[in-house]
């Protein structure tokens, strides 16, 4: 018979004399079949004691057996509010017990949505990754919950931010994400997360979302949507396309200042007039470019000069040099033409000072635009025979890997074989990863060869077991791309 004296007597206990003379009144009168609403009263009841306490132990034992109640009723607005009491005592093992116990009870979006966040704050991406993956499937199903669809694929896509490897996944959450009356800061997250797509029409729709932020530029994230807006037509530069153009300007509209307002306007149809001009009209079109952006006038000239094959014009041209350039971007650009020009005179050592210092310099000062020059000059090193120049060429592209959100000229496809050629197969998979989500001719083919090396290196090795792995992963990316082919023709 269940003990509802004993359990109102540790209620009011813990109103009145506080939970330290109320946990065992709970412990007592919980029974030992964990069935039912009674039962389920009695456990929470005790975990909110113990969580009080600071109890680790009390909450973990506890915890187990909330996990076990049957038809215990609704208690998840009870274990967030005691996760959060856990969170803020710095007992966040306890908290992801805790959690765990409700999404194991009651499989439900929100629960696995608070576990996602649980461990996120233990450092374990990796869990929080797939639990907030997990939310988000449910709440796709269940009713009131796409708040939760939308957070769990929010935090999703932020984890995944500036990591290349998983750009697919990323924009394949953000694209996912309705963002209809979220707030601003899921919003732009989910917009960061559509800009990396292969497709430019996802990516228009990240910077729409960019221009609702930033209609109210008086706020921190509405200047920083303008930046970011800004920032995408940079770093994706000659291939900017006319949908994603006119997004940005919409977003560059908002500057309150007028002059900045008109010079980044400016800026953006000059970098509209290179993007669509081909051959010599291109060349006049980035020369005019520097009529609006006085800062790139002797890289331009230094460029042309390069171009022209003028060894005594390119002379003449060397204060664009990194020391004098004003802005990191600058720096870099410089740098790359320095790396092109010291390869083509066969001056190896100064090309691979140039590119390690280009590498030191993106890191340092997290330059968000990547110069053409800088492409051209890994392109050129990937294909020297001198080792500390591919080396140099592979750390730097290592780097720009990262954070680039399009293919470089060379595709990532190019890329893959620069990084294979120079000994960096790690970085040569992770290339065909981003060439594969771009949908790169090609790249399931290179990437099964590469898989197919590693499996027969394992078997002569005498690694069975990762043989097997990795000649199975190869055959799924060569019927991928036999697949291809097939539907092709």
């Amino acid at each position: 018979m269940l003990d509802e004296a004993g359990l109102a007597t540790a209620e009011w206990l813990e109103r009145t004399a506080g939970p330290w003379a109320a946990l065992p009144v709970y412990t007592k009168v919980i029974p030992s079949v964990l069935s039912g609403l009674f039962t389920g009263r009695a456990v929470v009841g005790a975990l909110r004691c113990a969580v009080k306490l600071g109890n680790e132990k009390e909450v973990e034992a506890l915890a187990e057996r909330y996990t076990l109640v049957i038809d215990g009723g609704e208690h998840l607005a009870d274990i967030i509010m005691l996760c959060k009491m856990l969170v803020s005592g710095a007992r966040r093992s306890a908290a992801v017990i805790l959690a765990r116990a409700e999404a194991e009870r009651e499989p439900r979006a929100r629960a696995y949505y608070l576990l996602g966040r649980c461990l996120e704050l233990t450092g374990d991406s990796k869990r929080a990754f797939d639990a907030c993956g997990h939310a988000a499937s449910l709440a796709d199903k269940e009713k009131n919950a796409a708040d939760v669809a939308l957070a769990a694929r929010a935090k999703r896509v932020e984890q995944m931010l500036g990591d290349q490897s998983t750009a697919s996944l990323a924009y394949a959450d953000a694209a996912a994400a309705d963002p209809t009356g979220a707030p601003a800061e899921h919003k732009l997250v989910i917009a960061l997360g559509r800009l990396r797509s292969p497709s430019r029409f996802v990516r228009a729709s990240g910077l729409s979302l960019l221009e609702e932020i930033a209609r109210d530029p008086t706020t921190s994230l509405g200047r920083m949507a303008i930046r970011l807006a800004v920032e995408h037509a940079d770093a994706i530069g000659d291939a900017l396309t006319a949908v994603e153009a006119d997004r940005v300007g919409a977003a560059i509209r908002h500057v309150p200042d007028e002059a900045a307002r008109n010079a980044a306007l400016s800026r953006l149809v000059s970098m509209i007039k290179i993007a669509a001009a081909k051959g010599d009209a291109r060349a006049d079109a980035i020369a005019s470019a520097a009529d609006v952006a006085p800062e790139i006038a002797s890289l331009v000239r230094r460029a042309r000069a390069f171009v022209s094959s003028d060894q005594a014009v390119q002379a003449s041209h060397a204060a664009s040099s990194p020391d004098v350039a004003t802005t990191p971007q600058l720096r870099l650009a410089a740098l790359g033409l320095d790396a092109v020009v010291a390869l083509q005179n066969n001056r190896t050592q100064t090309a691979a000072d140039a590119m390690q210092e280009a590498a030191k310099l993106f890191l340092s000062d997290h330059v968000v635009a990547i110069p053409p020059s800088i492409w051209t000059a890994i392109r050129f090193g990937f294909d020297t025979s001198n080792r500390s120049v591919r080396d140099a060429a592979a750390v730097l592209a290592e780097v720009l890997i990262n954070v680039t959100i399009v293919a470089p000229p060379m595709g990532f496809s190019g890329l893959a074989r620069g990084f294979e050629a120079a000994g960096r197969r790690d970085l040569a998979l992770r290339a065909c990863s981003a060439a594969i989500a771009a949908k790169e001719d090609g790249a399931n083919e290179f990437y099964g060869g590469i898989l197919r090396d590693e499996g027969w290196a394992h078997a002569a090795r005498g690694e069975r077991e990762a043989a097997i792995n990795k000649l199975r992963e190869a055959r799924d990316q060569l019927v991928v791309a036999t697949a291809s082919t097939d539907k092709g023709r």
